[in-house]
């Protein structure tokens, strides 16, 4: 009922051999009989091995290692996370341009003010009322005219 399929019986050694991992380098000496076990590289389906060549016909994230993936995940992380905070430092300094606009616009109206002030107590109309209660009289000018040409 058992059948042969080699020409020849296997021997101990071929079994210790077999045992040890090592291949026998001729592969027609020995073969498989009928009733034994298939080993697990033969239970395991073609697409499970390991490929010797890589196949160009794989999508992208198939020929990209993983290392590689997570670093380029981190690095645009990173970006993503710097301009983040760029936005928030850009927003920072514009909300301080506006206060410094601000306070450069009411210190411009505080000076126009006390510019009106200070005109207001030392104009024309203020030291001719002031000299004349001090005593002193108005005179009529003294040399010539001086004409200005337009």
């Amino acid at each position: 009922m058992n059948r042969i399929l080699s020409k020849r019986r296997p021997s101990r050694n071929d079994a210790s051999r077999r045992d040890r991992g090592s291949r026998d380098t001729d592969s027609t000496r020995y073969q498989r009989h009928g009733t034994a076990l298939p080993s697990w590289s033969d239970l395991e389906p073609k697409t499970n091995r390991r490929r010797d060549e890589r196949d160009d016909d794989g999508s992208f994230l198939e020929n990209v290692s993983t290392v590689r993936f997570g670093l380029v995940l981190l690095l645009i992380a990173a970006l993503f996370t710097l301009y983040v905070g760029h936005v928030h430092a850009t927003q920072q300094l514009l909300m301080d341009v506006q206060e410094a606009r601000q306070m450069n616009h009411k210190l411009h109206l505080k000076h126009n003010r006390l510019k009106g002030e200070f005109d207001h107590a030392t104009g024309p109309s203020v030291i001719y009322d002031r000299a004349r209660e001090l005593g002193l009289r108005e005179a009529v000018p003294t040399g010539r005219t001086v004409v200005v040409p337009d």
